[in-house]
Formats: structure tokens, C-alpha cells, sequence
């Protein structure tokens, strides 16, 4: 563990900040983590990537603040980046992972229409954007 930029950080490039966790918080929080890299301040988490603020999450990347593990749904290769879109959500809150995009299912909404208008890409989108509404109201 060592401290690298104000964050104490592992070996895995997981970090915790340094004015929220003493070296030894962070330690201890650090051998929680399984198989988790590049993760910002989370704790009791395995198998995840690039998220920040979560605990006792499992095999996400790139959500961020979840206190349990959230559902998600990962649409098929689409969009201008022919890749996938992966959405998060438990309970009220919701984080849409596209890209370097990340912020809630209406902030992707109003993204998709700024960005694409209503050209191809933006109707996969849309189509995406529906699937995720439809299977988080059956689940609430």
C-alpha cells in the first residue's frame, strides 16, 4: 500500500482517499476486495472494475455509489461506439454506463437525443433505453 496523489492505493490500483481513511482503514478495506481493480473508496466488493463509493457489490464496472449490490442489464453490441451499454439500478436509483458517459437513465435519455438526434444510432438507443424501463418496472 502506498500513497499515491492523496490516495492510499494497492496492487491492484484500488484506492481510498486519504482524508476520509487512515492507511490502516484502508488496508484493511483492501483485503475485502476480491479480484477488484482500479476501484475508488468501495469495500466488501469482488470481481469489479472501475467503480467508486459501492460495497458488497459484485462483478460490476464503472457504477458508482450503490451501498448493495445492484441489478443490471447489458444491451448488445450498439450505438456510434459499437459497444455495449450496461445499466445499473436498485430501488430508485439508477447509473447508465455507455462509453465515458455515466449518469441516470434520464440524463442518457436527453444525451442520446443531444448527441444523435434522431438518427440510427439514437433509435438503438432508444430501443435500449426502453428494454431497461420495462424489465426495472417489473422488477420495482
Amino acid at each position: 500500500m502506498e500513497n499515491i496523489n492523496g490516495y492510499y492505493t494497492d496492487k491492484n490500483s484500488n484506492r481510498w482517499y486519504e482524508d476520509i481513511y487512515s492507511e490502516i482503514e484502508a488496508q484493511e478495506l483492501s483485503s475485502k476486495l476480491i479480484n477488484c481493480k482500479n476501484c475508488v473508496n468501495c469495500s466488501g466488493c469482488s470481481d469489479c472494475s472501475d467503480c467508486s463509493r459501492c460495497s458488497d457489490c459484485s462483478g460490476c464496472s464503472g457504477c458508482s455509489g450503490f451501498l448493495q449490490n445492484p441489478r443490471r442489464y447489458t444491451g448488445q453490441i450498439m450505438g456510434s461506439r459499437k459497444a455495449q451499454t450496461t445499466t445499473y439500478w436498485l430501488d430508485d436509483k439508477s447509473q447508465v454506463v455507455c462509453g465515458c458517459f455515466r449518469g441516470t437513465l434520464e440524463e442518457f435519455k436527453n444525451k442520446v437525443v443531444e448527441t444523435h438526434g434522431d438518427n440510427e444510432h439514437a433509435k438503438e438507443y432508444q430501443k435500449y433505453i426502453s428494454i431497461v424501463e420495462k424489465i426495472i418496472e417489473m422488477e420495482l
